[in-house]
């Protein structure tokens, strides 16, 4: 690996996340919603009364009991310096290990505009190898854009494409974007973020409860609620509400051709009410793999030590890059002409998208460029999916029509009146037409 892409090596980021990210405690991770009192034994077997909130943070394969003491709860988050263990009461006959902590350390990174060129810091994120590097562009807008944003999508692909690494990247970076395939509903639970990204990886093989779980929370917060209210208080180590009001979610599941029951495994058909999940999320394909080579000949420890500060830009940069998308700040440069018409959810969730495209644009011809990508990933997932095209142009997506503009001419000579933003199967300039095969053509590869 070139010294490029080695500070963006998953085990680089991980070991900077856990020095930077491993001894702090966020609000996310209290698990009671009000004071209490807890009846605490030390190893001497002494009882006393202590007042505060539960926390439960998972620390690599294990879960460890906090209890934060009332005055330290306006610093969250914290960064936990030293703890005493006790026992905690839970029943009669039940108890179980509690770190409570001591003296804790408040700690916030402050939004801060660290790239001044927008192009420069979404091109150098993870700058890997990729056949179709539009595409792992594309890819990047999505992901940043749930971080920054707030949006719910389905991202499809095949299996080399390398969906999940960028986010598993920004989650290193920023500890706001848990990539997970979710095993229990504390476990779903345990990864909001409040104002992050959880990204569902592969989700088909999780139980039927877990299902039912993901599916009641999805539906609450893609229906824009500030507050998840659980459904499942009998479930341990969850409270009664979640903070959800910039909560982003994203799920990451391979192609439809890449399952062997497709019928019952692929995204689409999982869950109980398929339709009210396919109504809340803006689903795409996405086209190539993933070709950089990967490898950890490199001194990883000296890698994380030169690159630290980089990564703390990155992580005050998408501060402010949110924080100027919620001040509405920036005013949009380019027109967008869409070949396909949103509308209801799905278009919000574009336009959260395309802020990020237009904010990257160096041109009016890049950003129809990117526009175009978009557009056209939406159609190969409804047409992976086997939707309905009509002849009118016209997609149907669960109830929602997305109305096109683009119109065949039937000489196959070049007209201006059929444009469409699309991308030339030739030479990915735009605009096109459609030749007599059917493909897309700029003029000048138009036959």
């Amino acid at each position: 690996m070139n010294k490029e892409t080695q500070k963006y090596h998953l085990d680089t980021v991980a070991l900077f996340q856990s020095k930077m990210y491993e001894t702090l405690l966020y609000p996310h991770h209290l698990i009671t919603d009000t004071i209490k009192e807890f009846t605490l034994v030390d190893e001497g077997g002494a009882e006393w009364i202590a007042k505060g909130y539960l926390a439960v943070k998972s620390n690599g394969h294990n879960r460890v009991k906090y209890l934060v003491q009332e005055q330290f709860m306006k610093y969250l988050p914290i960064r936990i310096n030293e703890t005493e263990e006790f026992y905690l009461i839970e029943g009669k006959k039940t108890k179980s290990v509690i770190e409570v902590i001591q003296e804790p350390t408040p700690f916030k990174i402050e939004p801060k505009q660290m790239f001044i060129d927008q192009h420069v810091f979404i091109d150098d994120l993870a700058p890997f190898k990729h056949s179709m590097p539009d595409y792992w562009t594309l890819n990047k807008f999505v992901a940043v854009s749930a971080l920054i944003g707030k949006t719910f999508t389905g991202v499809s692909s095949e299996p080399e494409f390398g969906k999940s690494s960028i986010y598993e990247l920004l989650n290193g970076i920023t500890k706001k974007c848990p990539v997970f395939q979710p095993r229990s509903i504390p476990g779903i639970m345990a990864q909001i973020t409040q104002d992050g990204n959880m990204v569902f990886d592969e989700v088909h093989k999780s139980n039927k409860e877990v299902k039912q779980c993901m599916e009641n929370f999805t539906l609450q917060v893609a229906a824009g609620k500030p507050n998840y209210i659980n459904g499942a208080l009998q479930a341990k180590n969850t409270k009664s509400r979640y903070d959800v009001s910039g909560q982003s979610i994203t799920y990451l599941y391979n192609t439809y051709q890449n399952y062997s029951n497709p019928k019952e495994n692929f995204f689409d058909y999982i869950f109980d009410n398929n339709d009210a999940i396919d109504s809340r999320l803006l689903k795409l394909r996405f086209k190539g793999i993933l070709t950089e080579q990967f490898d950890r000949n490199f001194d990883m420890f000296g890698c994380v030590e030169e690159n630290t500060q980089l990564y703390v830009n990155i992580a005050k940069h998408l501060l402010w890059l949110k924080q100027y998308k919620q001040s509405n700040s920036y005013t949009r440069r380019y027109k967008t002409m869409q070949s396909i018409q949103l509308k209801g959810r799905k278009k919000i969730i574009f336009d959260e998208i395309s802020w990020l495209i237009d904010f990257y644009s160096a041109s009016q011809q890049e950003y129809n460029k990117f526009i175009s990508l978009f557009e056209q990933s939406i159609k190969d997932y409804q047409e992976m999916v086997g939707k309905e095209i009509k002849s009118n142009g016209s997609v149907v997506l669960s109830g929602e029509v997305f109305v096109a503009e683009e119109r065949v001419k039937s000489d196959f000579k070049w007209d201006d009146k059929c444009q469409v933003w699309l991308l030339c199967s030739v030479c990915g300039a735009s605009p096109c037409n459609r030749g007599s095969d059917n493909e897309l053509y700029c003029k000048e590869h138009l036959k």
